[in-house]
């Protein structure tokens, strides 16, 4: 998540006083550094690019490589359920540690702690357990931590301020935007493979969802389990462009990213519903974009056959539906009466429980 909190750990270690080295922007070359210890090919393509940057990093004589684990981000929404990074984040540091040989070397210093950015307290204490056992003071540490964590909230109001400025642009100008939603990495150009200039090459402005998110006031409970931060994002990005005739969404999704496609059913039923169309690119490592440019020209083709019906019904609005989902409730009287489909997600293992919950007074049966 350096594309997300770059800010924060740039500033605390200069705070500190070490000098910051960063692997350079990821391309081809990046990637084939790092293509020996990749440990599996279904993996998402920033997570293979990691290995890349490690190896640039191992190549520039870099002794002291920090990478931390990180299960919590920020909760930037009240009523989300969590605030989890998904398990690629969280945990694969520990991944690189196991499969780059050359970290082994003693002269490496790889440290990989577990942290979370949940609030300022909670990751400066961690970080002062991390630090001072490398003999920095407690104060330093505390201090390089605020003045960090003022810098990470500083970067999100600066994001959020060329938002709200690209809105009134687009406002003043007549023009369309659009937003090109996504995780943090999605930013990196070898990994959108070049979409965003695609699309400004259309004549549409370009935001990114974080850019937004903090407009868009989601209805609440959603259809789906809300406990990823960056998915939380995406909803709330969502359900603001569905009430804002003048802009629409791309949303790209890594390949190998199963966690990403609740998120695509999600954010279409968000838009969908309230008449707004849904576009979501899948990308890989493969960069051929003319399967994206169709994409693209059919989004326009769309949104211009919308606003010529718009123009032509006298500039009746669409209904916008709220984006809370009723949820039905499983009642005593229901174990007698309906049936519990179940999908086969395990053969093994599902065998087992449709006979356990049968015998529990459920209706059971798997597909």
């Amino acid at each position: 998540n350096m594309f997300e909190n770059y800010p924060f750990w740039f500033t605390f270690f200069t705070e500190l006083g070490y000098e910051v080295v960063l692997s350079p922007t990821s391309s081809r070359k990046i990637y084939e550094l790092g293509i020996e210890s990749i440990p599996s090919e279904s993996e998402c393509y920033p997570a293979k690019l990691a290995h890349g940057h490690i190896m640039w990093l191992l190549n520039q004589g870099v002794s002291f490589i920090f990478y931390p684990c990180v299960p919590y981000e920020r909760n930037e929404f009240e009523g989300a359920i969590n605030h989890y990074n998904c398990p690629i984040v969280t945990s694969y540091a520990e991944n690189i540690k196991n499969n780059v040989e050359e970290l082994k070397n003693p002269r490496i210093k790889f440290m990989n702690p577990f942290l979370a950015f949940t609030s300022e307290k909670i990751l400066v204490d961690r970080l002062v357990d991390i630090f001072h056992a490398l003999g920095i003071p407690k104060e330093e540490i505390t201090s390089a931590g605020s003045a960090a964590w003022k810098e990470l909230l500083q970067s999100r109001k600066d994001i959020r301020k060329k938002g709200e400025e690209t809105l009134k642009y687009l406002k003043e100008t007549g023009r369309h935007g659009i937003v090109l939603a996504g995780r943090p990495y999605h930013i990196d150009p070898e990994i959108n493979h070049g979409i965003p200039e695609l699309i400004n090459s259309y004549g549409m402005a370009v935001l990114s969802e974080d850019s937004i998110s903090h407009l868009g006031k989601l209805e609440r409970p959603i259809r789906v389990n809300d406990q990823w931060m960056y998915h939380t994002r995406l909803y709330a990005a969502a359900n603001y462009i569905k009430t804002t005739e003048n802009l629409d969404i791309i949303q790209l999704n890594s390949f190998g990213c199963g966690l990403d496609a609740v998120t695509t059913d999600q954010v279409q039923e968000i838009l969908s519903q309230s008449g707004k169309i849904y576009t979501c690119l899948k990308i890989d490592e493969v960069n051929n974009l003319g399967a994206a440019r169709i994409r693209v020209r059919s989004l326009l083709a769309a949104i211009r056959v919308r606003q010529r019906q718009l123009k032509e019904s006298g500039g009746q609005p669409r209904k916008i539906i709220s984006s809370e989902f009723k949820r039905l409730v499983f009642t005593e009287k229901m174990r007698d009466e309906y049936t519990i489909l179940c999908p086969q997600m395990s053969p093994i293992h599902f065998r087992l429980l449709e006979p356990a919950f049968n015998s529990g007074g459920f209706h059971v049966e798997v597909l």
